[in-house]
């Protein structure tokens, strides 16, 4: 039988930017399949249209542990009574505060194909420029991965990728030049391009699960 369902709660953490943010909040499905309680930036200078939600500026600037940090933010995300945290564009690694706070809840989008392993079975192309890295290394294309975070970084189960974005030919031609300046540009812009198509839209199916999920039968 069918037990009470609860809209999930969701805080979105972020830094300089949220990729998908438009999308996850302008979705028809916010608000009866899941709620964005709160949006939470380290970066004061960001500025997004949220809709209403409320706009949190908490700068890591004024810690020197990490730790400390996190614990004020799980003490931040405390009253919004959250079920799933989102790290859209957060530039932070989280540590054991916000682990325990939200145990396997914290959602994170990464920019590459995190099944692809390098010999040590870690992530071929983790880290801040791991589309570049991608590209560089002669990827025919690039997929962007949804994942649970954990201690390790980008290393949790990973639970959906994005559809694949072909690298263009433009490429090789660069790289036979030695035109490094050009990879730089072409990089930036296959990023944007697969951030603002696929972002969006991994959250919003994964938080379309998790409230599917949250009712037993």
């Amino acid at each position: 039988m069918l037990i009470d369902f609860r809209t999930p709660r969701v805080a979105v953490l972020c830094s300089k930017r949220a990729p998908g943010i438009d999308y996850v909040l302008r979705h028809p499905d916010f608000g009866t399949m899941y709620e964005v309680a709160c949006v939470v930036t380290t970066e004061a200078s960001l500025n997004i249209e949220t809709g209403g939600v409320p706009l949190i500026h908490h700068s890591p600037r004024a810690f020197d542990v990490r730790a400390d940090f996190d614990a004020i933010t799980a003490e931040t995300l405390q009253p919004f009574d959250i079920d799933v945290v989102v790290l859209l564009g957060y530039l932070y690694i989280l540590t054991a505060p916000m682990l325990d706070a939200f145990p396997g809840r914290i959602l994170n989008v990464h920019d590459s194909d995190l099944t692809l392993l390098s010999s040590d079975g870690r992530p071929r192309y983790p880290g801040l420029h791991a589309t570049r890295d991608a590209i560089l290394a002669g990827e025919q294309e690039t997929r962007s991965t949804l994942h649970v975070v954990t201690s390790e970084v980008d290393a949790g189960p990973i639970v959906a990728r994005s559809e694949p974005f072909a690298v263009a030919p433009l490429v090789q031609d660069a790289l036979a030049l030695g035109a490094l300046d050009m990879i730089r540009a072409y990089a930036y812009a296959h990023r944007e391009w697969m951030m603002r198509r696929a972002w969006g839209p991994m959250i919003v199916a994964e938080l379309e699960k998790f409230a599917c999920e949250a009712v037993a039968v």
